[in-house]
């Protein structure tokens, strides 16, 4: 095992998980004396590079694991499952894989055979489920004959023991056998001494025999047989393994020998549980270790200090949960943890730091109409304003909204992996300077020309302080930190890949409250909750869900799926008010594979899996879910960590949803795809039959209802896409997107979004859009943002047949990033919040939540509509214009780009250019403002901002400025 991949293997199963997985589980399921080794017992996942697999945990001695592409066994073994991946330890790329040995492993196509008049042919086996009797999980298939008719099969497995000797026991069920039919089961048996430890009561015929030795000591044999089972009736078919499984798992093996490697550190807390408080780069339940070790130094006090806390448990500095004790735990092998922590960061900071944030942050100073003639003293001044960014790469109009003279200054650390010569550059007109280690290196501390500076250092692996100030009188701005190793050319920008710095808590940078007349909509976000609304946590302060899937039964009890370890389906009561404390929880179902859709129709609940559709049912009435039914599996998958499922819409008799494409860890599409990947599938939930109806999309996390009850889709980022977008599905239409079948998306022509979401500045990861139902913005759409956070509203109009339209932000103030929306039968939106490291969650943010926002009929003044003229733009406010206001074309600043679909991740702005306001028309009400533009062009975004910090007639305040108009068509005279 890499030290990477142990890094990743000690992160935490969600506190979620632990808390109502463990504590509220489903007591049906379980419901026997029979003890088993994870909660839940079933569960699907991908297993092995396997997609598609259902496993059985039934003794903490045997696991069990079918296919259910061939609805057949593939694999037992002894030693469980290592849960590795996103939804369990928020690695990006890895998946779940079987741990130790095995008793059996099969793979062949497929195992099931059909004798008919003395003709032996193959069926057509589909999964159809599970469903739990008895303590007893039932699986079920269906096989297809040839002449069309189906024969139903349920398998039920489980283990008992003969001495030390495990007995793999299985039962198998048949109905609607023909008169004159055989069905038949190819069956593999290994890891047994002799034909005689095979027990069954069917017709039982060795095919071959092959003998196996796992060493000198431990030898048995291989049997490959055919099995038929009874007609209308059960057959029982039991093994009787030696001890020890005789499969040797290789990439065990590959890893057991990669773990000899790890510090001994690294290999006593892979054992213990430490996982379950504690992640490496993230605070879950406990700090992460690297803050831990970047707080401390490495010394004897500290180690045996830690150690002592391991052993001993308790409070501390790290906020007010309690750490658990390990009594058992020797005192050197607690030592030898510690030290491993404490040394994490390979090089200590100085004491008391307390956290390093890996991303940079700029902190700006406004200066207004003040020059200066050299830097500024930045330490003596207060700082205006504060947000990240992924890198000091600032160019041409950025910063332009502080009109006048403004200063950055980034103060923070460089995280050098390797220890190696640098060449470091520092680029800017005006004034900088760039130290490193407290050395000033470059000074370019006079005159507005552009200057560069390159510096080359010998820098040793660890942390290196740094710090850039930068001052520009006027625009434009113009500053570039980047670098390069010895001997190299080509020079990059310095990331946050590199780049970091200490800050005191995990508070989210934002602008600072004391901007002057700054107002929301001026390149920062707006300020909390949108002022028509009021919004409260629809959820009980311990209930930490990532919700997945969310709708409402008929009797207003909201339903929500979680993307967490245990893939559970849950029902709240009491969520309609604000009283949290009133809510109860209740799991219904878990086991399911990132459940990221979830639609009741009619009161029945159907959940969209990565692999499949699934309804589910109750059978005795108690709400927990007896009977998992496969509705619809029939688009291909692979294991691929981001080949997602994204539902649910249900209209008019079919569920649509949307399947992403697989990706590979950071961001690059995998090649080749499988060819159902990116698409729109169209399900009928009276059959289960399904069709492809668009395609061209690469990771659409959201579809809904929207405009005129029209399907549309959320899409985001990457190759092929350089911005977000929302889009309105259309039978047949290809929406761009040439990972999946490049050859044959050479001719096809892309339907255009409605509205592109330009990154960082409207959409980084759009989710699911709803039509709005309240007030003045009926009508319109709302979506949610699970990194850029809140939810953005558009206005969509057609144009020659075709929805395009403008976006707004429209809320911030919520405690995660938003993944799903439903409202309510009370009227008020409920929000279903999500998040994960990386560029999986919104910054600052929890990664979990649920909330609920009202509409409390207080006006908001903003941009209501912004509509396309042939020869210009029309603005729509929510409330009329002071007399004074909106008449001066310098209060409007127009600008229009271009986005171009590359193989490159995302894509800049093509051709942007500031749009002449020829004239300006305010209208009688004074709602309406028309701008006549001049060059405005087709398939371009125009950028909307509102210069001046309007308040209304009614003397309310102006709550954002911007707007983004996606243009694909100019409305002809008349129009």
């Amino acid at each position: 095992m890499s030290f990477k991949r142990l890094l990743t293997l000690l992160s935490i199963i969600t506190l979620s998980f632990i808390a109502y997985t463990c504590s509220n589980s489903q007591q049906s399921q379980t419901s026997s004396t029979k003890e088993r080794p994870h909660d839940p017992w079933v569960f699907r996942s991908v297993l092995d590079k396997k997609a598609r697999m259902v496993t059985l945990a039934l003794d903490k001695h045997l696991w069990a694991a079918y296919d259910a592409e061939r609805c057949a066994l593939y694999k037992v073994w002894r030693n469980g499952v290592d849960f590795d991946g996103a939804v369990y330890t928020t690695a990006h790329g890895p998946q779940p894989t079987a741990l130790g040995d095995s008793y059996i492993v099969s793979e062949s196509k497929n195992p099931w055979r059909i004798l008919q008049n003395g003709q032996e042919s193959e069926p057509t086996p589909a999964y159809k489920g599970h469903r739990y009797e008895g303590g007893q999980a039932y699986l079920m298939y269906e096989l297809k004959m040839v002449d069309g008719k189906s024969i139903a099969v349920t398998e039920m497995a489980e283990h008992a023991e003969n001495g030390h000797k495990p007995i793999f026991q299985r039962t198998f069920t048949t109905s609607n056998v023909p008169d004159g039919v055989e069905v038949m089961l190819l069956t593999d048996v290994s890891s047994i001494a002799a034909e005689k430890d095979i027990d069954t009561d069917g017709k039982f015929e060795v095919i071959s025999t092959k003998e196996r030795a796992l060493n000198s000591a431990v030898k048995g044999v291989d049997i490959a047989g055919k099995l038929t089972l009874e007609n209308n009736g059960t057959t029982h078919f039991n093994v009787t393994f030696i001890g020890t499984p005789m499969i040797v798992n290789e990439d065990e093996a590959a890893r057991k020998a990669s773990d000899e490697e790890m510090p001994a550190g690294a290999r006593l807390i892979a054992k213990n549980d430490c996982k379950t408080c504690h992640n490496t780069y993230k605070q879950t339940i406990g700090p992460a270790y690297m803050k831990v070790a970047r707080k401390y130094k490495t010394t004897p006090e500290r180690i045996e200090f830690l150690a002592n806390k391991i052993i001993k448990g308790g409070g501390g500095v790290w906020g007010t949960q309690v750490m658990s004790p390990h009594p058992d735990l020797m005192p050197a092998d607690a030592a030898t943890m510690a030290e491993y922590i404490l040394k994490l960061d390979g090089e200590d900071l100085e004491e008391g730091a307390d956290t390093i944030d890996f991303q940079p942050v700029v902190y700006v100073y406004d200066f207004g109409e003040k020059t200066h003639n050299a830097l500024p003293p930045f330490e003596s001044l207060s700082m205006n304003h504060r947000f990240k960014v992924g890198k000091i790469d600032f160019d041409e109009n950025d910063f332009e909204w502080v009109k006048q003279g403004a200063g950055l200054v980034f103060d923070g650390y460089l995280d050098i992996k390797k220890t190696d010569n640098y060449v470091f550059r520092l680029q800017n007109n005006y004034m900088a300077s760039l130290s490193i280690d407290g050395k000033e290196l470059a000074n370019h501390n006079s005159g507005k020309d552009e200057k560069s500076t390159d510096i080359e250092l010998e820098m040793k692996a660890g942390y290196h302080s740094f710090r850039i100030e930068y001052y520009r009188p006027q625009l434009p701005t113009n500053l570039h930190f980047s670098w390069a190793p010895h001997g190299q050319d080509k020079f990059e920008p310095v990331s946050d890949k590199v780049l970091m710095h200490l800050v005191a808590d995990e508070a989210p940078v934002v602008p600072s409250e004391d901007s002057g007349d700054k107002t929301p909509g001026d390149g920062i976000p707006v300020k909390g909750v949108h002022p028509s609304y009021d919004l409260c946590q629809a959820r009980p302060d311990d209930f930490l869900p990532k919700v997945a899937g969310m709708d409402f039964l008929s009797d207003g009890r909201l339903v929500i799926s979680t993307w967490d370890p245990a893939g559970r389906v849950l029902i709240l009561d009491g969520v309609q008010g604000c009283d949290a404390s009133k809510i109860t929880v209740k799991t219904i179902a878990q086991g399911l594979a990132e459940p990221l859709g979830l639609k009741v129709v009619d009161d029945e609940i159907y959940v969209l899996q990565k692999q499949e559709l699934t309804k589910l049912v109750d059978i005795d009435g108690d709400e927990i879910i007896d009977e998992y039914q496969t509705v619809s599996n029939q688009w291909r998958v692979s294991a691929n960590f981001h080949e997602f499922a994204f539902g649910l819409v249900y209209k008019d008799g079919y569920f649509y949803a949307t399947l992403a494409t697989a990706i590979n860890p950071g961001g690059a599409s995998t090649q080749p795809q499988i060819p159902d990947r990116g698409k729109v599938v169209k399900i009928s939930k009276a059959d289960g039959s399904s069709e492809f109806i668009a395609s061209g999309l690469r990771t659409p996390n959201g579809i809904g209802l929207g405009v005129d009850n029209e399907i549309y889709v959320a899409d985001n980022q990457g190759d092929w896409l350089p911005a977000s977008k929302i889009v309105h599905i259309r039978e047949g239409a290809w929406y761009g997107s040439r990972s999946v079948d490049f050859e044959g998306t050479a001719n096809l022509e892309e339907a255009l979004p409605v509205v592109w979401l330009t990154q960082d500045e409207i959409g980084n990861s759009p989710s699911q859009p709803t039509v709005l139902n309240d007030g003045v913005y009926k009508g319109q759409m709302i979506h949610g943002e699970v990194t850029h956070g809140g939810l953005k509203r558009v206005f969509a109009e057609k144009v020659n047949g075709q929805y395009q339209g403008v976006v707004f932000r429209f809320t911030q103030g919520l405690e995660a990033g938003v993944n799903r929306v439903v409202w309510g039968p009370d009227g008020a939106l409920y929000m279903g919040l999500i998040g994960n490291p990386g560029n999986w969650s919104h910054t600052g943010g929890l990664w979990y939540g649920l909330q609920r926002m009202k509409f409390n009929e207080k006006p908001t003044f903003e941009m209501l509509a912004v509509r396309a003229k042939p020869n210009g733009m029309e603005i729509e406010f929510t409330e009329p214009l002071k007399e004074s206001d909106g008449n001066d074309a310098a209060d409007y600043d127009i600008k229009q780009w271009r986005f171009e679909p590359t193989p490159e991740y995302g894509g800049p702005k093509l051709d942007e250019e500031n749009l002449k306001v020829v004239s300006v028309k305010v209208s009688d009400d004074r709602k309406k403002v028309f701008l006549e533009l001049a060059g405005m062009k087709a398939k371009h975004v125009v950028y909307v901002h509102l210069t001046k910090h309007w308040t209304s007639a009614n003397n309310n305040e102006l709550w954002s400025t911007e707007a983004w108009y996606t243009l694909n068509q100019i409305p002809q005279d008349g129009i």
